[in-house]
């Protein structure tokens, strides 16, 4: 039996790559960090570049993981509850965003505010949709 999982991507506006194939490397990495937990993501904010940087205590030191881009993701339940999960997906380098480990953060509303006051998972109309994907999990074997 096989599973079809419709995903929808956003961006802040004002952070959307130039370029489709970025905009395409991005998505494949934002998917990989949210399948790290074996879930079915229904929505994803992309929430950054690639940047090397994290912020502890309001301390904006080098993240000791190494280079990595900001996630949002809901699955099903979440979007009925208006909460998310932040998570960091960790890459090789900055050009192939090749998938090395992901981290999440505890589950929070929607409506937590990050730095300058504005929200983590702004309403759908503030967002940039990218085009839905479709994401197909077959069995193995399956011809």
């Amino acid at each position: 039996m096989s599973t079809v999982n419709m995903i929808k991507y956003y961006f802040y506006e004002g952070l959307i790559p130039r370029s489709k194939e970025r905009i395409r490397q991005l998505i494949t990495l934002a998917y990989q960090t949210a399948r790290d937990r074996k879930i079915y993501p229904k929505a994803i904010l992309i929430r950054s570049e690639v940047h090397p940087t994290t912020s502890i205590n309001g301390i904006r030191i080098k993240d000791p993981s190494g280079l990595y881009v900001t996630f949002c993701y809901k699955y099903e339940d979440q979007l009925l509850r208006g909460t998310h999960v932040a998570s960091h997906g960790y890459v090789k380098d900055k050009a192939t965003l090749k998938f090395v480990q992901a981290t999440h953060h505890p589950e929070k509303s929607d409506l937590a505010k990050r730095q300058k006051g504005k929200t983590f998972w702004p309403a759908e109309e503030e967002l940039i949709a990218a085009p839905e994907i479709a994401y197909s999990h077959l069995p193995i074997g399956w011809k």
